[in-house]
């Protein structure tokens, strides 16, 4: 996982944390962890593997496990229990790169459902890129990445 992989997760942990009206300290600093991470020039990955620190100021040691968790297993629990907690529209959202939980949001408050036929209908209605902070280029990673392509009645015949 990149580090830009890994601020992703941890600036949605902070958002949704905002969103439960959680503990503002705690928020900021997976904030501050995650402009770190985008400004460090080694990956995280590669310093856990030389057994370097991770050498982000500042970081307690629960934050410090959950990034190292994340280099190392590509996954966390904490972020898993989080998005268990948004709606399931919501969630299926949040595995669209570039989609944290406030656009999501945005998304199934103004869209409705995530399945792939209501968003492909969103998509050609222009009902998804009236959402804001959704234009064309996040429209389309949107359907390639929740929208299975079609599969046309003559290929099945073949």
């Amino acid at each position: 996982m990149t580090n830009r992989d890994i601020a992703g997760i941890l600036f949605n942990i902070s958002s949704i944390l905002n969103r439960q009206h959680g503990n503002p300290y705690r928020i900021r600093a997976y904030r501050r962890a995650a402009r770190f991470l985008l400004r460090m020039r080694e990956p995280v990955a590669q310093r856990l593997a030389a057994g370097k620190p991770l050498g982000i100021p500042r970081l307690g040691k629960s934050l410090t496990a959950k990034i190292s968790a994340l280099a190392t297993d590509n996954r966390l629990a904490f972020y898993d229990e989080l998005c268990e907690e948004l709606s399931p529209d919501e969630a299926r959202l949040l595995h669209v790169p570039g989609i944290g939980p406030a656009i999501a949001s945005r998304i199934v408050a103004d869209v409705g459902s995530t399945e792939p036929d209501n968003l492909r209908r969103a998509a050609a209605t222009g009902k998804l890129q009236r959402v804001w902070g959704v234009g064309p280029k996040r429209t389309a990673v949107i359907l390639n990445t929740l929208c299975p392509p079609l599969v046309r009645q003559e290929a099945l015949a073949l």
